[in-house]
């Protein structure tokens, strides 16, 4: 009985802190900012701005809202997700605008807590 009920603890912490989505919102306006730089790391072809923003003219295309649980198994493939979005849209990069983590639920059983963590993430595209 005991081996069923750990069982059924570890399905539901999988479930709860796997589900994932990563949704475009698109920008609309004029203008084209000049960044002064920072920190840049590359994936998949997209330049990730996290501490920072672009040394040199950009326009934004728009945001993105990443959203997943926080446990191991939802985080792999987030920065490939991410830079998926950010290539269909025409982005050449993107620039970490956010990140909180809110509270899901709780196992009242375990004690175990189960949160979700949300990015939020401007999508460039860069101008000569």
């Amino acid at each position: 009985m005991k081996r069923h009920h750990l069982l059924a603890v570890l399905l539901v912490t999988i479930l709860a802190t796997s589900c994932s989505t990563t949704n475009f919102t698109e920008y609309r306006g004029q203008g084209v900012v000049e960044g002064k730089g920072g920190t840049v790391r590359v994936v998949e072809g997209i330049d990730f701005w996290e501490n920072g923003e672009p040394d040199r003219k950009y326009r934004i295309l728009g945001v993105i809202d990443d959203s997943r649980g926080d446990g191991l198994i939802s985080r792999l493939g987030k920065d490939g997700a991410i830079a998926k979005v950010a290539r269909e849209r025409g982005g050449d990069a993107v620039i970490l605008s956010g990140s909180s983590r809110e509270l899901r639920g709780v196992d009242l059983d375990s004690g175990a807590a189960y949160h979700r963590r949300i990015t939020k993430l401007v999508v460039v595209k860069y101008v000569p």
